[in-house]
């Protein structure tokens, strides 16, 4: 009998028909000879990826659990609540993970204040340029990390957590939407543990292949952040994985873009107003130089092209994460409460 520590693997799954074999299989060959279990919870899936989860349980090889449909964060909730073993490994259903993924960051919990480990999201080869570009550009903010050992904000989707961790500060926030990585990440730095991220273990994420998913995506981060720093206002100046210059673009291009659409309407009217279109202008015009440089660096670094396009797709992303900040203003306005479905857009389904 191995004496390495059991592991639940826990994937929250909705309208994952595209990946989840490959998911899986990747989930299945890190087997090392531990005890080791797959929880599938499936949320409300319009796909055939109840079909596949089935096909798999059929055979033993893991537990379909049914979903609530209350959102990502109380899907993974209901797995681990349904865990019996020490060891959380929250994989989702979109990311494929690489050989030695779970004997790399099993090893990171081997210290009993680390309480989670994340491992590196490696940028797809393959793919449309804005799934490359979001690989690229979250590879190259994980390698500013100074000490990858001692983080404060680790992902869901690619991590290993200490179960008694988890329960010690109460489990994901269910009623956040995107941010729900964030805010567990807090609370257990919080509470006196460790966090870490693993070079070592590395998987691929298929990000959002096309224009109108990478917008909704980009939509529901902003929208998923503002509600974040509403409960962590001190992270209003970000992490070590979303730094304060990156979290500056949103509220500047949202200037910009107010200043901007104040100027047409003075011209409109005959009033003065070439002097606040030029300050707007400038706004975006500093947006884009940081992110030419941060692009060409990245594209050095990593010697990968796609960090030549990391100023035009990325002021695409800083216009969403504008149209985010004045919907979930408006919202508050109108004494309304934001829910895990307004910032968590499940990807579109082609149904057959």
């Amino acid at each position: 009998m191995s004496l390495l520590p059991g592991v639940t693997f826990v994937i929250p799954v909705h309208n994952g028909e595209a990946w989840l074999d490959r998911t899986l299989s990747a989930i299945f060959a890190q087997d090392d000879g531990r005890a080791m279990e797959v929880l599938a919870v499936d949320d409300g899936s319009r796909d055939r990826s109840r079909t596949i989860l089935e096909s798999y349980a059929r055979f033993g090889r893991l537990e379909v659990l049914d979903g609530a449909g209350l959102g990502a964060a109380a899907a993974i909730n209901q797995g681990i609540r349904r865990a019996t073993h020490p060891i959380i490994c929250q994989v989702d259903q979109d990311v494929i993970l690489h050989p030695g993924w779970l004997s790399s960051l099993t090893s990171e919990l081997a210290a009993q204040d680390v309480a989670a480990a994340q491992g590196y999201y490696v940028a797809p080869a393959h793919g449309s340029i804005w799934s490359r570009v979001m690989g690229l550009d979250l590879e190259h903010r994980y390698g500013q990390i100074r000490n990858p050992h001692a983080v404060d904000h680790v992902c869901t989707g690619n991590t290993a957590y200490r179960a008694s961790a988890l329960a010690s500060v109460g489990l994901l926030d269910e009623r956040l939407g995107y941010g729900y990585d964030n805010d567990i990440s807090y609370r257990l730095i919080h509470a006196g543990y460790r966090l870490a991220i693993c070079r070592e273990a590395t998987s691929t994420h298929e990000w959002r292949d096309d224009l109108v998913g990478y917008l909704r995506q980009q939509y529901g981060f902003g929208y998923g952040r503002l509600d974040l720093v509403t409960k962590h206002r001190r992270r209003l100046t970000g992490d070590d994985v979303s730094r304060f210059d990156m979290m500056l673009h949103a509220p500047v291009m949202a200037v910009a873009v107010v200043g901007l659409a104040v100027a047409a309407i003075l011209a409109l009217f005959g009033y003065a107003s070439l002097l606040l279109a030029a300050l707007s202008g400038g706004l975006v015009v500093m947006l884009a130089g940081e992110r030419f440089v941060a692009g060409v660096r990245a594209a050095r670094k990593f010697r990968d092209r796609a960090g030549f396009l990391f100023m035009p797709v990325h002021l695409v992303r800083d216009l969403a994460w504008t149209a985010a900040i004045l919907v979930w203003l408006g919202r508050r306005v109108w004494g309304g409460t934001s829910r895990p479905a307004h910032s968590m857009h499940p990807r579109e389904v082609n149904l057959r």
